[in-house]
């Protein structure tokens, strides 16, 4: 199910930081077992690598540390301050480079009242899958 203006909200909820590194989440909602998730793209420009055209390693935390926490931020829509990543673990598939399309999803896996798991991943345009947290 996707609430009404999870799109609007999402485009609240993102950190500056994140969309100034190519970053727009464009969908997002509830599943069956009341999880968040959410959805969007990155388009990396050269700020979000180095000189060889590559995006950092951190900058793909940020991105998935992101997309982690407005999955489970979707789960009440709410407006007070936003989930916090406590741990992040990175595990980077290939590079990403500079100027290409990627997809971008955050789901969470499991809430309780005092935290939860969620995982990100990063994908190319066929697919395969990039970095994933």
């Amino acid at each position: 199910m996707i609430p009404v203006g999870v799109d609007r909200w999402l485009a609240e909820r993102t950190p500056p930081v994140v969309a100034a590194l190519g970053v727009t989440f464009a969908r997002g909602g509830v599943d069956g077992e009341d999880l968040g998730w959410v959805e969007g793209g990155f388009a990396p420009d050269l700020a979000a690598g180095g000189p060889d055209g590559v995006v950092s390693g951190g900058v793909l935390a940020v991105v998935l540390g992101a997309a982690m926490a407005l999955a489970v931020d979707v789960v009440d829509m709410a407006p007070g301050p936003s989930s916090s990543i406590t741990a992040l673990t990175i595990a980077i598939e290939r590079d990403a480079r500079c100027g290409e399309v990627l997809e971008l999803r955050g789901e969470v896996e499991g809430l309780t009242r005092v935290g939860g798991s969620a995982q990100a991943t990063v994908t190319d345009a066929t697919g395969a899958l990039v970095a994933r947290a």
